[in-house]
């Protein structure tokens, strides 16, 4: 009797915990199938290294947003607001909406050379103390010091009465991180100069920029100064 009982509680359960499961909806399902996926992201995340020194970036979304423009997410010490910063002696353009050339040095009827006919300023007397380097903080973009503000009024001044002058601007970036990361790093460091100079006047038509990524470091050795020296923005002119 007692054994008769304990089937009969045993099947009123089942039923109740079928009834249970029956009753949930689809949308139930589908936040489980999602939960379970970002779950399983985070360990693909985990097994692919994720806290290497940098990473690639795909999207836009990557980006924290500063003052309309991008700066990559990094390490909290990396990461600097804008708004938290001296206004004086920090810039960040690298994405500010500045127009385009007219014309692209090196194409089929432009009036400008490709960069092979830009030479490097410190061969030119007089425009080596001029056209000086910009460094810039480990994975940033942001123009920072009054140094490299320094350099760039100077730059801009000497534009200002050389309209007949043109520029290229290259990013370059120390060899730490993916290739295909550093190369767009050097791009925006070479932006955010361009930017910089458009804004205090400079004819967006006379400026170009390219981006060499690690590929040509200024100092060919690892240590925190050589990377120091490497990431930097440098310029090479042509003049007519």
């Amino acid at each position: 009797m007692k054994l008769t009982k304990y089937f009969i509680l045993l099947n009123m359960l089942m039923v109740a915990l079928t009834m249970t499961s029956c009753a949930r909806s689809g949308d139930d399902v589908w936040e489980d199938t999602k939960t379970a996926g970002r779950h399983m992201g985070r360990g693909f995340k985990s097994l692919g290294g994720k806290h290497s020194d940098s990473r690639q970036v795909y999207s836009p979304d990557e980006f924290y947003t500063v003052d309309g423009g991008y700066t990559p997410v990094a390490s909290q010490e990396d990461f600097i607001p804008l708004q938290d910063m001296p206004q004086s002696n920090e810039l960040a353009m690298a994405n500010s909406v500045t127009p385009q050339p007219r014309e692209s040095p090196g194409d089929p009827g432009s009036s400008i050379p490709g960069i092979q006919a830009f030479k490097d300023p410190h061969t030119i007397p007089g425009l080596a103390a001029v056209f000086q380097n910009i460094r810039f903080d480990y994975n940033s973009n942001l123009i920072k010091g009054q140094q490299n503000l320094d350099i760039l009024r100077s730059v801009a001044d000497y534009l200002h009465r050389n309209p007949q002058t043109y520029v290229f601007i290259e990013g370059h970036t120390d060899e730490r991180g993916p290739e295909a990361y550093n190369l767009s790093l050097g791009s925006r460091r070479a932006n955010a100069v361009r930017n910089a100079l458009i804004a205090d006047g400079v004819n967006p038509d006379n400026i170009f920029t390219i981006s060499y990524g690690k590929e040509r470091p200024a100092v060919m050795e690892s240590h925190e100064e050589a990377w120091s020296q490497n990431r930097r923005a440098e310029f090479k002119i042509y003049q007519r």
